[in-house]
């Protein structure tokens, strides 16, 4: 599994699909879209780590919830 670095805390390539999944819902989109969507929800995460944490929080939260 990949690791990404983000501000000093490392996170897995599957917390980020995770976050993507939760962003992109059941849009379905071609694998270049997706990962333009991975790259700019890195570097967002970079600039913005509490925020990052903050929806990683929710996405978490999300999926654990039955719909």
């Amino acid at each position: 599994m990949t690791v990404t670095k983000v501000e000093g805390d490392h996170h897995t390539e599957m917390e980020i699909q995770m976050v993507v999944d939760c962003i992109l819902v059941d849009y379905r989109v071609d694998a270049a879209f997706r990962d333009r969507v991975v790259d700019a929800l890195i570097e967002w995460a970079e600039e913005h780590p509490a925020e990052w944490e903050g929806l990683l929080k929710r996405c978490r939260q999300r999926r654990s919830v039955p719909v």
